[in-house]
C-alpha cells in the first residue's frame, strides 16, 4: 500500500460479523459467506523492509470451504467486501492506495501444492485430528515415510513446525543409519 495504515497492528482478526454463519458456510453448507470473517497481517508494522518506503504490506486471509468455484469474479467480490470493511474499521481509504495485489485461492493451492481440495491447512480442524490424534511423525503404513509440519506432532504454528522438521530429520537419520 502507498502510505501507512495507523490503526492496524501486525496481527488483526476481524470478527465483526456472525461467527456461526461463517462457520456454517465452511463446515455445514459449503458456500461463500456473505460477510466473511478474516485475518489481516501487516508485517510492515514490525519489519519495514517488507513494504515500500512509507508504505504498508498487508496479507488478508479469508477462510472458505474447500472446493468452491474459485473464479476471478468471486475473488474480486471477496476482496471488495473485505476492503470495504477494513476501510470502515480504519476510517482510511485503502483500496485506492493498493500498489500491488495478488490473490491466492484454493485452485492455486491445488495446482501449486497438490493440496487436497485446495485446503491450505491440510487436515480438517476437527477434534479427531487434534492433540495426540494428529498424525505421528512416522507413517503407520509406509516404513520410509515421515510426516512433518504444523498438522503433525508437536502442533500448529511456525516454531512447532520447525521442531517437527528437526524431529523428522533425526528419526530419518536414525532409521537410515541403523
Amino acid at each position: 500500500l502507498k502510505g501507512k495504515v495507523n490503526s492496524l497492528l501486525h496481527h488483526n482478526l476481524f470478527f465483526d460479523s456472525d461467527f456461526a454463519t461463517h462457520a456454517d458456510a465452511i463446515y455445514k453448507n459449503p458456500s461463500f459467506a456473505e460477510n466473511p470473517l478474516f485475518y489481516v497481517c501487516c508485517p510492515s508494522k514490525t519489519d519495514q523492509t517488507v513494504a515500500p518506503e512509507n508504505g504498508e504490506n498487508l496479507f488478508i486471509l479469508i477462510p472458505t470451504a474447500p472446493g468452491l468455484p474459485d473464479s476471478e469474479e468471486v475473488r474480486n467480490d471477496y476482496f471488495n467486501k473485505v476492503i470495504h470493511r477494513l476501510e470502515k474499521f480504519t476510517g482510511e481509504k485503502i483500496k485506492d492506495r493498493v500498489l500491488f495485489k495478488r490473490d491466492f485461492g484454493y485452485q492455486d493451492f491445488r495446482s501449486n501444492y497438490f493440496a487436497f481440495k485446495g485446503n491450505a491447512y491440510g487436515l480438517a480442524n476437527t477434534l479427531g485430528q487434534t492433540a495426540n490424534l494428529k498424525p505421528s511423525i512416522r507413517s503407520k503404513h509406509l516404513i520410509n515415510l515421515y510426516h512433518t509440519g504444523q498438522l503433525t506432532v508437536p502442533g500448529p504454528g511456525v516454531p512447532p513446525s520447525i521442531i517437527s522438521g528437526e524431529m523428522v530429520a533425526k528419526h530419518a537419520l536414525k532409521h537410515v543409519l541403523s
